[in-house]
């Protein structure tokens, strides 16, 4: 996912942005880097359920998808970097 280079300033509760570090696992990253990946994590799974139902998909179909799709988001993240 390439960055515009536009960025969205929000007040969050520093406890809930600690919970989601904490839940990544990913005690290195910056606030904007957490709170984007829970972002990015919330729309597809949307994304995942709206597909699965749509495409009658059964739950280990619609997971390698989304498995598949995470994937590939990171590979562009990383080629864009």
């Amino acid at each position: 996912m390439a960055h515009t280079g536009r960025t969205v300033t929000v007040d969050l509760d520093i406890d809930l942005v600690m919970r989601a570090r904490n839940e990544l696992g990913e005690p290195q990253k910056g606030d904007g880097e957490i709170v984007s990946d829970v972002l990015n994590a919330y729309l597809l799974g949307r994304l995942l359920d709206r597909t699965q139902s749509a495409a009658g998909l059964t739950e280990e179909e619609a997971m390698r998808l989304a498995v598949e799709e995470t994937r590939a988001a990171r590979r562009e993240r990383r080629e864009d970097a």
